[in-house]
């Protein structure tokens, strides 16, 4: 069974999805960075030259070649309802959830998110979430607040939920 973490980006997926793999003892899996060596390029680099279709299309090839992982996810995977179909069919999704204060502060010094090329404000993220919020629900089987608590803290909650 997979475990799938799915989030905005900068709600804590590949920080959580580390520790819960070692906790769980499952693989780790961060599915921009198997794309990113599929392709030899950048997600951003992937965004400039073909565009966030051709990216979506490559998520979504790379996203059914795992099994028993703990999966984190790239913001958008529950943009194709190809992708949330197989991941609510595939595993269980926990949707890491922050404020939107909480991801502009963790996401200020970031470079290598194309969606936030011009600018990281909180009135973007807040657009974004507004957009994915339904896809983001309807795809979790459980969610987990992430302000202000320590990864391995989350990683132990989305344990005690799974069990």
């Amino acid at each position: 069974m997979n475990i799938y973490l799915i989030g905005m980006m900068g709600s804590g997926k590949t920080t959580v999805g580390i520790i819960l793999s070692e906790k769980l003892k499952k693989p780790f899996i961060n599915l921009d960075s198997e794309i990113e060596k599929s392709a030899g390029k950048t997600i951003s680099e992937i965004f400039d030259e073909k565009g966030e279709n051709h990216f979506r299309l490559l998520e979504s090839e790379k996203l059914i070649t795992f099994s028993e992982s703990v999966i984190a996810c790239g913001g958008g995977v529950i943009l194709t309802k190809k992708n949330r179909q197989y991941i609510k069919g595939n595993g269980i999704a926990v949707l890491l959830k922050a404020t939107v204060e909480e991801l502009s502060r963790r996401l200020k010094d970031s470079d290598n998110r194309p969606l936030l090329a011009d600018e990281i404000s909180e009135t973007v993220l807040k657009n974004i979430w507004l957009k994915r919020q339904m896809n983001y629900l309807n795809t979790a089987n459980f969610f987990i607040e992430t302000d202000e608590k320590h990864p391995a803290n989350i990683a132990d909650e989305i344990i005690s939920k799974l069990n």
